[in-house]
């Protein structure tokens, strides 16, 4: 039996409930996802139009949706391309989310933040299984993107760690108001390093390590806080995708991943391009090369093929998960037999 040991500053471990059933199946047994995140997840999802169906398994608007990497983002591409049996998802993402609002300010009062989405979205519609998506405990994904703009908006604080040390118990409340609705199965995508966004490298050197230090930290925190998930509750299981390391891996050699070896520039930007291009594969001279050779589209987002390797390797990590009950996998994780 294998079993995760997790040091959190800011999060305790919870205590370890007695075993029980876990309602894993492997990632092939995976009918239904509901995803929450911000704008690296959306994809513009209307919860009061057409559901997910044969004739779209998103739902609505047409693939790939309205996202921020100018093509697919990773849900769409686990959705359609790297799913192992067919897969309806409800995407309640929302561009520039937090996990609270009340405790982290998004950068419009009208942003749905995490809280927003299960208590205002999911609880009401979709908890309760209905007919037009009646999803089961053993056969559904919840998946969870957050922490770029909690960070993001808190690291120039005088003490950030406080106001996301509250942040992160909030997500860790929402998670078990998760379970407590029949939810049983979770994924959580760390932060990736934003620091290294073009928006983080125009303030300087000294942002961009206080940036990649908070980040560490908040991601330690989303593998405790999965960790304890998955010990409090032993029917729960809990996946930790590692977005950060994929991220700097492809940051640092482009190459280290086939779908993105084209990329020819990884620190900029084009600003020709920054608010999406008609076409996936744009090209405008004045910026040197085609848009989905750049890393970046804008100051924050990445480009479409970053996603595609995210995804790819999110459907390789639950492939390769039996289902233990603990399914935490995060190189901050320590592993004991």
């Amino acid at each position: 039996m294998r079993k995760c040991t997790v040091i959190s500053a800011w999060l305790a471990p919870r205590a370890l409930a007695s075993p029980r059933l876990t309602y894993w199946p492997g990632w092939e047994g995976i009918s239904h996802m509901i995803v929450f995140g911000d704008s690296y997840t959306t994809t513009g999802f209307n919860d009061a139009t057409a559901q997910p169906s044969k004739a779209n398994p998103l739902g609505n608007p047409a693939y790939p949706g309205y996202t921020a990497t100018n093509g697919p983002n990773w849900v769409d591409f686990l959705t359609t391309t790297y799913n192992a049996t067919f897969l309806k998802t409800v995407n309640l993402a929302y561009g520039g989310a937090t996990v609270d609002s009340a405790l982290v300010q998004p950068y419009l009062p009208t942003v749905l933040s995490l809280k927003d989405q299960i208590i205002d979205e999911y609880l009401p519609k979709y908890s309760t299984h209905p007919s037009f998506f009646n999803w089961k405990m053993g056969s559904t994904l919840f998946a969870s993107f957050f922490g770029i703009n909690d960070i993001g908006n808190t690291y120039g604080n005088a003490d950030p760690s406080a106001v996301l040390a509250q942040d992160i118990a909030e997500y860790a409340s929402l998670m078990d108001l998760l379970y407590q609705s029949g939810a049983r199965n979770f994924l959580f995508l760390n932060v990736p390093p934003v620091d290294r966004s073009p928006l983080t490298a125009a303030q300087g050197r000294t942002s961009q390590k206080l940036e990649a230090g908070i980040i560490s930290a908040y991601n330690a925190n989303i593998t405790a806080m999965a960790a304890n998930l998955s010990s409090t509750y032993a029917d729960a299981t809990t996946f930790v995708f590692n977005t950060h390391r994929i991220f700097t891996q492809v940051l640092n050699d482009p190459c280290s991943h086939p779908e993105t070896c084209v990329y020819k520039n990884t620190t900029d930007y084009c600003d020709d391009y920054e608010n999406g291009t008609e076409s996936w594969y744009t090209f405008v001279p004045e910026c040197g090369v085609p848009v989905d050779e750049y890393f970046w589209l804008n100051s924050l987002h990445p480009t479409f093929r970053m996603m595609n390797v995210t995804a790819k390797a999110i459907a390789k990590q639950l492939r390769g998960c039996w289902g233990s009950g603990h399914g935490t996998w995060e190189r901050n994780v320590t592993w004991t037999t």
